[in-house]
């Protein structure tokens, strides 16, 4: 039958559970999966399921104090879409791309809808291998990555994430390097406020566009509110022509905001409670993370992992989406190194001769086997004393505890709490001063004086 005006495309809420709206139309009309719906009083839905002809499921995507059962609803005709220009840097924005900073309306150039499918072909996608330079110490040396590449910053709660996202915002601004989208996922009010003030304090954040759906938004909102974003880091892509840092803070409350969708919804869980299309919705995000002739987007992911749990299958399902893992440590920050980078348990698959050079490969190897001996060594250490080990072994703790100090770094973004001032540090005076310690040369200075520096230019002499 067809659809002629919005009367005819008039529904009835007839039950509402849990952000799930159960919602009947006249004449069968049935509205298609991811229609945005609307009520009399201005609350959106978006259609997940059909149940019959006539009868459909939606998901809220505002507060529902002021919906009731009986109350008309009507199909706009559309999908979620955001208004899209270079205005949105320095801006934030809610998942339908309206301010929520106070400040007037975006001129727009376009309007996209959230559900954009890339028209590019496969072989138009890049798969080019240019390291970049973040400026932190550990990563750049630990855990490289290239332009295009997909990143996860793994850790449980307060081992900085958060604080590391915001510091590679701050640097890539620093160096001019590209523009910044950021995702806020189900993350704190207060958390988002922090990062916006953080940011117009460094001056970075004109070269930065934000998207929240934080914590007290429907499930709905915090599922959608990545696609939004995504869909801005597209735009700018295609129109600015240049390279594009995509931030997510944090994957694992998408994940989260899927299952308690699915548990409304009534859906069997998999293991761990987990909705059963978990993949597919990592992957409806994930797989929407590309590289263009235009220019290139590279995500960094910040990944609460619950309980430490690195087995988790949100976690797990995450994992398989990245081409660098950056897993923080508790253990390392409790000695207050930061960032708290576990050297053994990060990896990235640009740990290749080919693509580091033959001397930064050869430098993170030997780091690698003296912090894997260290870590040996630590229970006898910790039994019987350092006395106790061999000379040989000796050494290693020592230039392993050295190595673990100067991979320590005062961020700018942390200047208030630190009291030290934030530095950038090129990849090659990371290499310089790895591999002084690695040869000793640094053997007889106290390890305190590695700590929370640049370079080995800073050491007090």
């Amino acid at each position: 039958m067809a659809i002629k005006n919005k009367k005819n495309k008039k529904g009835k809420v007839i039950a509402l559970q849990g952000g799930i709206a159960e919602i009947v139309f006249a004449n069968d009309y049935t509205p298609k999966i991811y229609s945005l719906l609307k009520t009399s009083s201005g609350v959106h839905f978006e259609v997940v399921e059909k149940i019959i002809e006539g009868r459909v499921k939606a998901i809220a995507l505002d507060p529902v104090e002021k919906v009731y059962r009986g109350d008309e609803i009507y199909d706009t005709g559309d999908m979620i879409k955001i208004s899209l220009s270079k205005e949105i840097l320095g801006r934030m924005f809610n998942l339908f791309g309206e301010p929520i900073d106070k400040k007037n309306n975006i001129k727009s150039e376009e309007v996209r809808t959230i559900r954009n499918i890339s028209k590019m072909k496969t072989k138009e996608i890049l798969f080019g291998k240019k390291v970049l330079q973040t400026g932190i110490k550990a990563i750049d040396l630990l855990v490289p990555f290239c332009q295009g590449d997909k990143i996860g910053f793994f850790g449980g709660a307060g081992v900085g994430k958060t604080v590391l996202v915001t510091e590679l915002i701050h640097n890539i601004s620093l160096k001019k390097i590209g523009y910044s989208v950021f995702a806020g996922i189900g993350e704190r009010i207060r958390e988002g406020n922090d990062l916006y003030l953080t940011l117009k304090k460094l001056n970075v954040l004109k070269d930065t566009a934000l998207y929240f759906g934080e914590m007290d938004k429907m499930p709905g909102v915090r599922s959608r509110i990545g696609l939004s974003a995504v869909t801005a880091a597209e735009y700018l892509r295609d129109k600015t022509k240049k390279d594009i840092f995509f931030f997510i803070d944090n994957i694992f409350r998408y994940a989260m905001a899927g299952m308690e969708l699915a548990t409304s919804l009534g859906k069997v869980p998999s293991e761990l409670g987990y909705q059963a299309i978990l993949d597919k919705e990592f992957a409806d995000l994930e797989e929407r993370i590309v590289s263009s002739p235009e220019g290139s987007i590279t995500s960094i992911q910040a990944v609460y992992v619950p309980a430490d749990d690195l087995t988790d299958p949100a976690v797990v399902s995450a994992f398989s989406y990245f081409d660098a893992a950056l897993v923080l440590s508790r253990r390392i920050a409790e000695k207050g190194i930061y960032p708290a980078i576990d050297p053994l348990k990060s990896f990235s698959v640009n740990l290749d001769e080919d693509i580091i050079g033959k001397r930064h490969y050869q430098i993170v190897r030997e780091v690698k086997r003296i912090f894997q001996k260290y870590q040996e060594l630590s229970y006898i250490i910790a039994i019987l004393g350092i006395e106790e080990l061999s000379e040989e072994d000796k050494i290693i703790a020592k230039r392993a505890e050295r190595l673990e100090k100067f991979l320590s770094q005062p961020f700018f973004t942390a200047e208030s709490i630190s009291k030290r001032k934030g530095v950038f540090v090129p990849l090659e005076k990371t290499l310089d001063g790895c591999e002084k310690i690695l040869n000793g040369d640094l053997d007889n200075i106290d390890p305190n004086d590695l700590y929370m520096i640049g370079s080995l230019d800073e050491i007090k002499k």
